[in-house]
């Protein structure tokens, strides 16, 4: 492929070059008149007039009469974009010209339309908290708010084309082609980005502009919100876990009681074998009210199949220690069934947790006997 290339030249499509080219070529004399174009000068100057100057407004004359003065004068490059009449229609054409043995050689390309776009919508986008841009037919962006600057790098926001972002290893990669597709089909599209690894969560917008022929491209950034939301839930966690903290400790005094009494009495015998299995069991009751407590502090988010009774066991302690602490006798009948439901363990102890605080805040004080009860139907 390499060796093909280097055996080519440019040279030898000269011709076809010449038909794909899109640039006007005209030779005017010093005082204005077009000797010489090409066939593409053709389409724009007619043979009614060869006056460059009549193809121009009064304002636009000036100019151009300065304009070639300076390439006169000069003898240099000069480049200028003058606005055109033919006809009825208007037509801005940027020129290159320099002067060459008394003759004014000029090289123009038309230029695109400059986009118009609803007043409204350019007034109102810096004022939009989430981010957005205008972008043309070829992604450059034409109109941006502060907030989408802060999505951007060095690389797009000196280029401004958003083809650029294509490279990229996050969900900003996925614009050029939303904006491609609203282009392509003319109408408003929308799209979800997601990545759970990493927490990010987008929504993209693209609004076809009629008038114009460009996108409107609006970008949510709702991972933000998703870990203010988990920053607000693990807090409420928290608050949970230090309320309850006194309750587990006197729950623990209970266990840790009877070990003491058993050791010292093994102590006085001289027979710890008597007593070993009853401290046992004492120890791995304490380890079973810490696990269940140390549950309600973890942050998980994945989800796992529980039978009902085990997820409601797992919470009888704290909630025990915690109606002990608040002088409430605590009813609890759980019957177990063989079904089991797919649930955040940590999320589901929270809710039962937050139940009995709020049972025990709305209790009464002038009522002496307060009963919280579990049961399961």
């Amino acid at each position: 492929m390499y060796e093909l290339l280097g055996t080519l030249h440019s040279a030898e499509f000269r011709r076809e070059f010449d038909n794909l080219r899109t640039d006007i070529e005209l030779i005017l004399d010093l005082e204005g008149y077009i000797i010489a174009l090409n066939e593409y000068g053709e389409r724009y100057f007619q043979e009614e007039s060869r006056y460059f100057y009549d193809y121009l407004e009064d304002e636009e004359k000036e100019r151009a009469f300065g304009y070639i003065s300076q390439l006169t004068s000069s003898g240099t490059d000069l480049d200028v974009t003058l606005s055109h009449h033919f006809g009825e229609e208007y037509e801005n054409i940027h020129y290159r010209g320099k002067q060459v043995d008394g003759y004014i050689l000029l090289n123009g390309r038309p230029l695109l339309p400059e986009p118009v776009f609803s007043e409204d919508i350019s007034a109102l986008m810096p004022h939009f908290e989430h981010a957005c841009a205008i972008m043309d037919s070829h992604l450059n962006v034409i109109q941006y708010n502060h907030t989408f600057e802060e999505y951007m790098d060095d690389d797009i926001t000196n280029s401004q084309n958003m083809l650029l972002l294509a490279n990229r290893e996050d969900g900003m990669a996925c614009i050029p082609r939303l904006v491609q597709d609203v282009l392509r089909k003319k109408t408003n599209l929308q799209l979800e980005v997601k990545n759970d690894q990493s927490g990010e969560h987008l929504r993209l917008k693209g609004i076809y502009l009629k008038n114009s022929g460009c996108v409107l491209f609006m970008l949510y950034d709702l991972s933000i919100e998703k870990k203010y939301t988990r920053l607000l839930t693990y807090q409420d966690q928290m608050e949970s876990v230090s309320y309850l903290a006194a309750g587990v400790a006197h729950e623990l005094r209970n266990p840790l009681s009877v070990i003491k009494g058993f050791l010292q009495l093994s102590s006085l015998t001289d027979s710890f074998h008597k007593y070993s299995d009853t401290i046992l069991s004492e120890t791995n009751r304490m380890n079973e009210i810490i696990d269940n407590f140390l549950s309600v502090a973890r942050k998980k988010t994945k989800k796992e199949l529980r039978s009902p009774k085990y997820l409601l066991n797992s919470v009888i302690d704290i909630i025990k220690s915690e109606c002990l602490m608040q002088d409430i006798h605590f009813d609890y009948r759980v019957k177990p069934v063989s079904k089991k439901l797919e649930v955040n363990e940590s999320s589901f102890k929270q809710i039962v947790l937050n139940v009995l605080r709020n049972s025990i805040e709305a209790f009464s004080s002038e009522n002496k006997k307060h009963t919280f009860s579990l049961n399961s139907y």
